[in-house]
């Protein structure tokens, strides 16, 4: 009987522990789902967070990476510019250099102009002075021969070519420059007069030609 009644405790007691455990698994159960929320919150948070990040790189992606390859655009535009900028003062020094060079050669060939027109003038000077001296000479030939009208007609166009000398005689002796023309014209009035007083007068403008054609074209 006591065995049985030993054998029976063990079975009531079981029972009384169940109810005691009950309450502790209810104890538990709040602490999980707050733990529960606590998770997903976090889980939501994180995606918030990624959510702004990838935002804010879509925002910059958008907004500011056009912004970047318009400004880099815009600065190889700029150094583009530059060298160009660069390069057109380089033709225009170049420009410079070639005007510089035309004026010189402008200027060269001016002088080298001034020369030959000197070298002319000068020759066809000394070409009118062997001419009044070839004239004056036929002249004293034509005397020597007693051909009065020979000798005139010799010295009709002396005058003139005298007269484009006076400038350059003028030059050697003005003095000489007013006397000559005067002495032709007696020489040419005085053929039907004095012959011997015309031939004295032409070698002495033959002698005053020489000593011009000697000091104004000598070497």
């Amino acid at each position: 009987m006591d065995k049985k009644n030993a054998d029976q405790q063990p079975d009531q007691s079981t029972p009384a522990s169940g109810p005691a455990a009950a309450p502790a698994k209810e104890e538990k159960s709040p602490s999980g789902r707050l733990g529960r929320i606590f998770r997903k919150g976090l889980i939501w948070l994180v995606i918030l967070v990624i959510t702004f990040f990838a935002g804010m790189a879509l925002d910059h992606f958008l907004r500011y990476k056009p912004l970047s390859n318009a400004n880099a655009e815009t600065q190889t535009a700029l150094d583009q510019a530059h060298q160009d900028l660069s390069d057109m003062q380089a033709d225009i020094d170049e420009l410079g250099r070639l005007n510089q060079e035309a004026r010189e050669t402008i200027a060269q060939l001016e002088a080298d102009k001034k020369a030959l027109q000197d070298e002319i003038e000068a020759t066809t000077t000394h070409l009118q002075l062997n001419q009044v001296l070839v004239d004056v000479s036929n002249a004293r030939v034509a005397l020597f021969l007693d051909d009065i009208e020979k000798a005139k007609d010799t010295l009709v166009n002396t005058q003139g070519r005298l007269e484009q000398l006076l400038p350059r005689i003028a030059e050697y002796d003005p003095a000489l420059a007013q006397d000559m023309p005067q002495r032709l014209n007696l020489i040419i009035s005085g053929l039907d007069r004095d012959t011997e007083t015309v031939l004295i007068d032409l070698e002495l403008i033959t002698r005053d030609l020489l000593d011009i054609e000697e000091a104004v074209f000598g070497d």
